[in-house]
């Protein structure tokens, strides 16, 4: 029975008919075009392989026997770059038909006789490009758990939880290449919650999600209501309450969920079209999820919620860290004390709530005056820290003129009127250590670097008062600070001899 010529669209398939007979290379490609693939032609085996490094096929089919370079050839070349892509030799001649232990040795699909007409050509491209479906969904899957493993490390290090939501967006959008979306994230207090300086990408009642993430066309400035229809609304708030994918034709929603409990939704733009995609995405949404519900966790131990800086108990920790660090690489270090101006006045005058306004106002003015790799805590009451790894008293004179420069002309809305957020600062400079490696201790007492420590927030502190002295809203240096040696730490009166 002759084989009926396949109707409908485009099939989405790439073939490659490699032959140094013109009239077969016109006749091949039009048999193939007629069943929706896409047909590209090379006359010999060098521009077969040129157009094999340069385009993705799906299929080759292969002449045995050509001038110049041989089929089996061809292969040994093409197999040293692309292991995966289908390849049918085809033969003029029975008595050039291969060797089984050839077509094992290729890794080739098998061989057609030319002679035994197009049906049969055909019939075999079809069982090759099914195979060749079935490789590039193995090896799509290989490929989406080897990226998963890669980027796991990278979503569960300690990081900012706004640096995590962006980093899980994109890595669940580099899985499949989309372009538009978004990551939205339940509150963990169930409530509402008032956006920070850089703001929500948007809020969606009922359950409420927080738009947190966004690529492409989803913007900050929007609500979800205005950025997803009705349907995809639902779909969303659906695939949130049962923590299952939802796949569209245009549209993937991926919950992210810790044991029975929704921490968000990941929305894409575009189809987990692949079998096998959307567990692969589910994968990685767990991962997620922990990595999220961990930076939660994190944060709350860490972050003081009114001005969204570090607790002191998290400054004690990473001072000491960053102390061992500059020893090791004989840098310099240098650490800031702020007391904001007139504090007791503005909760006298102004009200609690105004001064609890002034402060996080201050927080987010450091936070912005500030490098990521420098240290920023609340000390206490109105009291601020920061510590700046690698920088000297000229580059810590820097970072506080910069923060004068941001609190000049700030206020907090009171009773009465706005009320200036003025303050003043100190700083002090670890001189760059210069020990002979002989002199170091191993390992170096933890008491060290705590006594070294509290020299440095004692000699800042001298700067804020000869600010204050001074009138306040400037800056002043303190004494700098020299390592000691080691065993000069008297830890009875807890400071540096």
């Amino acid at each position: 029975m002759a084989r009926k010529r396949k109707s409908g669209g485009p099939s989405g398939r790439t073939i490659l008919v490699v032959d140094d007979i013109p009239e077969y290379l016109d006749a091949t490609r039009l048999t193939l075009e007629r069943e929706g693939h896409e047909v590209l032609t090379s006359a010999g085996g060098e521009e077969a392989l040129a157009v094999l490094r340069a385009r993705p096929v799906d299929l080759v089919l292969l002449d045995y026997f050509m001038p110049g370079m041989t089929g089996e050839e061809v292969v040994g070349r093409l197999r040293e770059f692309n292991p995966y892509v289908q390849v049918l030799l085809q033969t003029g001649y029975a008595s050039e038909r291969p060797p089984r232990e050839l077509l094992r040795r290729l890794d080739i699909q098998g061989y057609h006789d030319k002679s035994e007409g197009p049906d049969k050509l055909l019939l075999w491209t079809d069982v090759a490009l099914k195979a060749a479906y079935t490789v590039q969904a193995l090896y799509k899957s290989r490929q989406g758990l080897r990226y998963i493993l890669d980027v796991t490390p990278e979503l569960h290090r300690i990081q900012p939880l706004e640096e995590l939501l962006q980093g899980v967006l994109l890595q669940v959008a580099g899985l499949l290449g989309a372009t538009d979306s978004f990551i939205a994230v339940t509150p963990r207090d169930g409530r509402r919650p008032s956006p920070p300086d850089d703001g929500f990408l948007a809020v969606v009642e009922g359950p409420e999600l927080v738009i947190r993430a966004g690529t492409g066309r989803f913007n900050a400035d929007e609500r979800l209501e205005a950025a997803l229809d009705a349907e995809r609304l639902g779909r969303v708030r659906q695939a949130v309450q049962r923590g299952t994918v939802d796949v569209g034709h245009d549209l993937t929603i991926l919950p992210l969920r810790v044991g029975g409990t929704a921490t968000g939704v990941v929305y894409l733009d575009r189809a987990a079209e692949r079998e096998g995609d959307a567990e692969l995405l589910g994968l990685l949404a767990n991962q997620a999820a922990v990595a999220i519900q961990n930076a939660h966790l994190y944060e709350m131990a860490t972050v003081d919620p009114l001005t969204g800086v570090h607790v002191r108990r998290f400054l004690e920790q990473w001072l000491t860290r960053e102390l061992s660090s500059a020893l090791r690489s004989s840098r310099p270090l240098s650490l800031v004390m702020l007391d904001v101006d007139r504090f007791k006045q503005i909760n006298d005058t102004a009200g609690h709530v105004a001064g609890d306004r002034a402060l996080a106002l201050v927080g987010s003015v450091l936070r912005q005056a500030t490098r990521d790799a420098d240290v920023v805590a609340r000390y206490g009451g109105d009291e601020f820290t920061l510590v700046l790894p690698g920088t000297g008293g000229e580059g810590a004179s820097a970072v506080c003129e910069r923060v004068l420069r941001l609190l000049e002309g700030a206020s907090v809305d009171g009773p009465g009127g706005p009320v200036p957020a003025r303050a003043s600062l100190g700083h002090t400079t670890l001189v760059a250590p210069s020990f002979s490696p002989e002199e170091i201790p191993r390992p170096i007492p933890h008491e060290y670097f705590e006594a070294l420590g509290r020299a440095l927030v004692i000699a800042a502190d001298e700067g804020v008062y000869a600010a204050k002295r001074a009138g306040g809203a400037r800056a002043h240096a303190g004494s700098a600070v020299a390592w000691p040696a080691f065993g000069a730490a008297d830890r009875s009166r807890g400071r540096v001899a």
